[in-house]
């Protein structure tokens, strides 16, 4: 469910359905690129997600970014 995820998971999932690269969701959150990968790969386990389509799916669902 939706209260899985940390508010910074969330930031990061808005980020990469945005399209960013892992480099610039380091960049832009000032956190390492390991950091944000680890961050993704919960983010699809927690999520039931395998790819970026997936996760871009779910943050338009949710009201993350705009279609």
């Amino acid at each position: 469910s939706d209260e899985t995820l940390t508010s910074r998971e969330l930031e990061v999932l808005k980020l990469v359905a945005e399209g960013r690269t892992s480099r610039e969701i380091a960049e832009t959150l000032v956190i390492s690129i390991k950091t944000v990968d680890r961050h993704r790969a919960n983010i699809k386990e927690k999520l039931g997600a395998r790819d970026r389509v997936d996760l871009t799916r779910y943050a338009i669902r949710r009201g993350l970014v705009e279609p």
